[in-house]
């Protein structure tokens, strides 16, 4: 039997119908099946599909509604509460533990960003009344091919826009043929980790590096093999020692995950050369390469000779707005058919409108102008960020020189350790992430991660000077 969405149990035997009417409402509330603010049918519509009287459903309601399970409200009928009893017991009997405030989870109702949020670009300043023109233009001209289904590694014309922007931008010459649409970054590495690895196979990594890759690496039964990051990117000679014959090669040259540096022009040479004689596949993830903030963009390894080995991932969900949901990988042709059959199984006809409205915001010159302004501002707020963090951090915190990105790594110069300061920010409200967070095997790291793409500089100093009392107690 189902109302709505919700699927109630048969009643057993020996059990009223009140109970068991009472008892299950509670519960679907309790186990979520019941959402917060969920509207509830009429008592008349409930009696009737359950088949019982209506004296009862209104009974067992204004019982719910006494314990606070149920609320009444004027013109809207009866709707679940927002908060249920079992939540006032729960909040007594639990710390907020400090990864729910790194992490930030995935709320229903998620508060606001506050400084200093890592992975957020400015929303605020999107061109919204563009994409929402060029939305309405697409779905005017929508044909029946575009309502019914699409090709499962993408819209055409889209890849042949992104190859266009590659070429371009990152010096990466590419076709269309070559692109393969993803959600984003994570379902990019999701498919090559099951493409490329299998159990027990190594894979190198930088450390401290990107935390998610490395998960679903070892989803995929792999072996890490962290290498270690300095001044300079990715240790290759290092990682050569530690592991002479990966399977795999993951980095983020262009603007390292978290340090922020970018692999010298040398290492990315021997890099190429040393995996191509070793026919070893590396994973290039330039996940917010575009936002650099003087001159052009470092060129991708990618575009360099001898890289045709290398996978190239990017994503649109931090250079146009989160939600967006789209991303692409350039993968060499000895793996594109595996990889566009395994993209068909997980997701066979992935969203058509949102390609076709992006792919119209490359081709009319929306995304060159965007990121143009969009580099100014986040130069700006970084400024901004760095002078606060000198005024009135000076020995506590210091920013080292970065040319592109979101977010900085901030060091910690007062003895305390990542997480030490991470919790001192959380009592003050301002949010950040301990550098060890993302650190494998290194225990010489002590900072933070700040963003500050998302803040102008009233919210920038207003975080700063929080933080500076926070970790100053």
């Amino acid at each position: 039997m189902l109302t709505g969405d919700l699927l109630l149990r048969p009643r057993e035997p020996g059990i009223t119908i009140t109970q068991w009417l009472y008892e299950e409402l509670r519960h679907a509330i309790l186990d979520g099946r019941l959402r917060r603010g969920a509207a509830i049918p009429p008592t008349r519509s409930l009696a009737a599909e359950y088949g019982v009287s209506r004296r009862i459903v209104v009974n067992v309601f204004e019982q719910l509604r006494d314990e606070g399970y149920l609320e009444a409200q004027v013109g809207a009928g009866t709707r679940v509460s927002e908060r249920v009893p079992e939540d006032f017991l729960a909040a007594t009997q639990r710390a907020k533990p400090l990864r729910a405030a790194v992490d930030g989870g995935d709320a229903a109702h998620p508060r606001p960003a506050r400084p200093f949020q890592a992975i957020d670009p400015s929303v605020a300043d999107f061109p919204m009344e563009v994409w929402a023109r060029l939305t309405g233009r697409c779905l005017r001209r929508a044909n029946t091919a575009d309502l019914v289904r699409g090709l499962a590694a993408g819209y055409y014309p889209l890849r042949e826009a992104i190859a266009a922007y590659l070429g371009a931008s990152r010096g990466v010459s590419c076709s269309a043929d070559q692109l393969v649409i993803t959600s984003g970054t994570q379902q990019s590495l999701d498919i090559l980790s099951r493409v490329l690895l299998r159990p027990n196979d190594q894979v190198w990594v930088e450390d401290p590096g990107h935390t998610d890759a490395i998960d679903l690496f070892r989803l995929a039964g792999a072996e890490i093999v962290p290498v270690p990051v300095d001044e300079h990117g990715i240790s290759v000679e290092r990682g050569r020692a530690k592991c002479p014959q990966p399977s795999a090669i993951y980095l983020t040259p262009a603007h390292q995950f978290p340090l922020g540096v970018t692999l010298r022009l040398d290492r990315r040479l021997n890099l190429l050369q040393w995996s191509r004689q070793k026919n070893v596949p590396v994973i290039e993830d330039d996940y917010d390469s575009e936002f650099r903030f003087s001159g052009r963009p470092v060129p991708a390894m990618k575009g360099l000779e001898g890289a045709e080995h290398v996978f190239l991932l990017g994503t649109f969900n931090k250079a146009v707005f989160p939600s967006l949901r789209l991303g692409y990988m350039v993968v060499p042709d000895p793996w594109l058919e595996p990889v566009v059959s395994l993209r068909r199984r997980v997701e066979r006809y992935p969203s058509r409108l949102p390609q076709l409205v992006l792919a119209r915001f490359l081709d009319e010159g929306h995304f060159a102008k965007y990121l143009r302004r969009m580099r100014e501002l986040y130069g700006r707020r970084l400024a901004a960020l760095r002078q606060d963090v000198d005024r009135y951090l000076k020995g506590v915190l210091e920013l080292p020189e970065i040319e592109a990105g979101l977010n900085t790594p901030a060091y910690l110069r007062n003895g305390m350790t990542s997480r030490q300061a991470a919790r001192l920010a959380e009592t003050a409200n301002v949010e950040v992430w301990p550098l060890d967070r993302f650190a494998i095997t290194r225990g010489d790291l002590r900072g933070l991660v700040l963003g500050f793409a998302a803040f102008d500089e009233k919210e920038i100093r207003k975080g700063v000077l929080a933080l500076a009392k926070a970790l100053a107690g």
